[in-house]
Order: structure tokens, then sequence, then C-alpha cells
């Protein structure tokens, strides 16, 4: 069932020929079916937004909710609150909340009607969002959504009429800058970053349609937003380390959740980026040990990360952030092993949290390089893992005039 192109694919290029990807529906029959009977429901959007991908330009567009009114409604779209649960838990509650709304042009961002305004003002909210929506028809006997990119979603049900049922409240400078239509997008999601708006809503914002210049501005597949969001930022942050001095020593960082492995080696050079995925056999894509790379020098790159995909930006962000607290630039590698225990997949967001909360421990502190390298082959399963490093063997061969 499974073959050397699955983890390629992950799902989402067809690679195999086949309409849908057997493993992912091999998930999705072991999930709890969900059935919603009425066609009118009243349920509290986290607030939760999604903007899909097939048939672009004409996308289904639409809030995601729970067919209720539920407290705590925030943490169904949060995956700063998932971290540290369990694979079920996780696809267990945000099943719950399903898709709902129809199909737009992209383009219709510019000039919303009064339905399409209304799911702007849900992407641009900071708290949930009471919202009724009346479906075409029950949702009954549904299976959840999976994804390698997005986190788990519960399923699609076409919406007949949408309203808010209370008053949106959106921050204040969200509302300056979606009204800002000389501001380029990648402006608009740095300033807002800049001020204290999540990045997980600047993806809502940028999907909606409401960054960018006005002419221009179109609605973005979730999907896309997610790394579009992750590239601009960790752009942004990159210009700024660079006038930062390097690290001192070489600096080792580890984490894990759920059946993923890192570790982040910060190297006493000028920035430049690696990331390695190893997925090993038995792990959900994985017919045998596979590794990935994908790298940049200090100038950037101009192409799409191919082999890593999302994963490598949203890594990089969550290492930028951590770099800039520190007021520090480095070399970094980021080498994930994923293993049997990732059995399902659940979005990005797991890559940028553990990166996270892995950048937040105390680090080990080794005084050459190869100490660092010995040390992350000590601790993980595929000890030739180095021979897949175009950068760390440029650090081990190239001297810079700081050797001399």
């Amino acid at each position: 069932m499974v073959s050397p192109l699955c983890v390629i694919c992950k799902g989402s290029k067809h690679l195999c020929g086949k309409p849908t990807c057997e493993l992912l529906d091999s998930i999705r029959a072991r999930a709890q079916k969900i059935d919603i009977a009425s066609r009118d429901i009243v349920g509290s959007s986290p607030p939760s937004v999604f903007v899909g991908r097939y048939g672009y330009p004409k996308v289904r567009v639409g809030p995601m909710l729970p067919p209720t009114i539920v407290p705590l409604a925030g943490r169904l779209d949060s995956p700063q609150m998932w971290y540290g649960r369990e694979i079920e838990d996780i696809i267990g509650l945000r099943s719950s909340l399903f898709r709902t709304g129809g199909e737009v042009r992209v383009e219709d961002a510019q000039n919303p009607g009064r339905t399409l305004e209304a799911y702007q003002l849900i992407a641009m909210a900071d708290r949930p969002v009471d919202t009724e929506v009346l479906l075409k028809k029950p949702l009954v006997e549904r299976r959840p959504e999976l994804s390698f990119d997005m986190a788990p979603m519960g399923p699609f049900g076409e919406a007949e009429r949408t309203k808010l049922t209370e008053n949106v409240h959106v921050p204040r400078r969200v509302d300056y800058i979606a009204s800002d239509t000389d501001l380029g997008s990648a402006d608009g999601a740095v300033d807002l970053y800049e001020h204290n708006i999540s990045p997980y809503q600047i993806q809502k914002i940028l999907s909606m349609g409401l960054l960018g210049v006005g002419r221009r501005r179109r609605m973005v597949p979730t999907r896309w937003s997610i790394t579009a969001t992750d590239d601009m930022l960790g752009k942004a942050l990159i210009s700024e380390v660079k006038g930062y001095g390097t690290v001192d020593g070489y600096l080792l960082y580890t984490g894990n959740f759920a059946g993923n492995y890192f570790h982040i080696l910060l190297v006493p050079r000028p920035w430049s980026y690696e990331m390695l995925e190893t997925w090993l056999k038995g792990a959900f894509w994985a017919a045998e040990n596979t590794i990935l790379q994908d790298s940049e020098g200090y100038r950037g790159r101009k192409d799409y990360a191919l082999n890593i995909t999302g994963a490598y930006y949203a890594a990089r962000l969550s290492v930028l952030e951590h770099l800039k607290r520190m007021r520090r630039q480095a070399t970094v590698l980021v080498y994930r092993e994923i293993t049997e225990e990732y059995w399902a997949p659940l979005g990005v967001w797991v890559i940028r949290e553990t990166v996270r909360e892995a950048m937040k421990s105390s680090p080990e502190r080794f005084d050459t390089l190869q100490k660092a390298i010995d040390r992350i082959t000590d601790g993980v399963r595929v000890k030739n893992w180095l021979n897949s490093s175009r950068l760390l063997r440029e650090v081990a061969t190239q001297r810079t005039l700081l050797d001399f």
C-alpha cells in the first residue's frame, strides 16, 4: 500500500495516479463518524475560516465552527494549545470543527457581498464568534479530513445562508492594516506580526484576501496561506538577524512531539539554513528510510522548497524567532526524524510548535563542530544522516576570515 512515492507526495500530488490517497482514507476510516442531523446550526467559530484550493480561481470559502455553542471554542483552532496532546485527542478535537460555505471567485475579496464580508470579519476577529448557518442538507455519516500540511478538520457542508449572531471584536491594528489598500501583502503581514498578531491569525487574514494592494487582492487557499505567511515573516526576520553578531559556540537544541524528533544546531557563522527530514520505515508516509533535504545560503533561495515543502518554512520561522530574541545570527541545521509513532498527519503546526518548544530549552554547548555532529549521531536512529547534509559539509571544508 505504501510506496516510495508516498513520502514525496504526502497525499497531495496524486503521484500514484489514484483519485484519493489510500493512506489518508485508511486513517479517516478509523475516525468516528460525524452526524449533524439539523440543517440549522448555531456554533462558536473559534474564529476560523477555510479557503479551498480545488477549482481555483473558483473555490469553496466559509467559516469553520462546531455544531453548537461551546465554552473555550478558541482551543479548536489554537495549535499552541494542542502541543503535548495525543494524536487521537487532536483528531477528535478538530473533527468537531466542520467547514461551511459555498463557491466564490478569489477576486471577490476586493468587493465582497454581505456573506463574504461576514467571513472576512471572522478572519479578523481575535475571539470566538457565534455564527448561524443554514445548511443545504444535513451532514450524515461524514468523516474528518486529513492532510500533511493542515490540521485535521471536520467535513464540509454547503451553506444556504450564513449570519453572525453577535458583534465581532477586531483588533484595531488588524482593522487598520486590512483597510490599507496601498500596502503590499508582505509588508502588511510583517506589520501585524510586529504588533503581536499571531502568525496563525495572519494566515487567516491573508487567506481571506485582506492583505495587499486593493486591485490585486485575492483570497488565498488556506493550504497556501500557511506557508506564504511563514515565508514572509521568516524573510523579514532574516533581514533583521543578519545585523547581529554570530552565536557563541556550537549550540544544540532538541525536542520531540507525536513521534517527531528534532535536533537543531546553531553554528557560529553567518546566516544560512538547512533542513533534513528522515522518514523512518513505518512512519505514516514511509515505505523505507528516506531522507529529504532543502537549504538556502546567505542570500536566500528564490524557488520553493519542493522536497520538504511547508515544514521547511515553519521550522525556519521558529528558529528565527529565537535568534531574534538572542540578538544573534547563525548557520542553522534542523534535523527532523519522523518515527512510526507519527501514525496520522496533523499539519505543519507540529513542526512550528515543536521547534519553538525546543528552542525554549537550555542548549548543549560544544567547542567544535565535530563534537556537535557526534552528539546528534548518538541521538538519532539513522547514523549516516550527515551524508545528506550539504550545509555541514561546506562548514567543515570552507574557512572564513574568523578562522585565521
